[in-house]
C-alpha cells in the first residue's frame, strides 16, 4: 500500500519536537532511534526514518517537545503503521496513535492533546514573529 497523503505534510519538520521509535535489534534486544517528525495531531503522526516497519505493525514511540524551563515528554505511546512512502533510502510512515486518551481526544486531560496544542501555539507564535521580522525589513 502506498501513501497518498498531502505532500505539504512532509515538507517541513516540526521544530522542537523529538520523536523516538523503539526498534528490535534481536530476540531480546531493542533500542530507541531518533526519527524526523512532519505532522502530528491528536490521532495521527507522520515520521521519516531509514528503519523498516511493516504495514499494520505496532510500534512504540516517545515524544519530547522542547520547552522552557522544562520539556513536555510522553515516554511511551503505541502506534500502528497505516501507510508508508519510500523516498530515496528512507521511508515516511503515517501512524495512528493508539493511546487510550486519544479515544477521548477532545479531553484537555490527554497528554497528546496538550502536546498538540502546545505545538500549534508555538508554530503560530513563530509564524507571527517571522511575519513581523519580514515586515520590518
Amino acid at each position: 500500500m502506498t501513501a497518498d497523503w498531502d505532500t505539504d505534510q512532509v515538507t517541513v519538520q516540526i521544530p522542537d519536537l523529538t520523536i523516538r521509535v523503539k526498534v528490535r535489534r534481536g530476540f531480546l534486544k531493542s533500542e530507541w532511534v531518533d526519527v524526523k517528525s512532519y505532522m502530528l495531531n491528536r490521532k495521527h503522526c507522520i515520521i521519516k526514518t531509514d528503519e523498516l516497519f511493516s504495514l499494520n505493525s505496532k510500534i512504540n514511540i516517545s515524544l519530547r517537545l522542547k520547552l522552557e524551563p522544562t520539556d513536555l515528554v510522553i515516554d511511551s505511546l503505541s502506534a500502528t503503521v497505516l501507510k508508508q512512502k519510500k523516498e530515496c533510502s528512507c521511508f515516511f510512515y503515517y501512524l495512528e496513535l493508539n493511546d487510550e486518551n486519544t479515544k477521548n481526544a477532545n479531553s484537555a486531560e490527554s497528554p497528546i492533546s496538550r502536546l498538540v496544542s502546545l505545538i500549534d501555539k508555538k508554530q503560530l507564535i513563530n509564524k507571527k514573529f517571522l511575519d513581523l521580522s519580514q515586515a520590518s525589513s
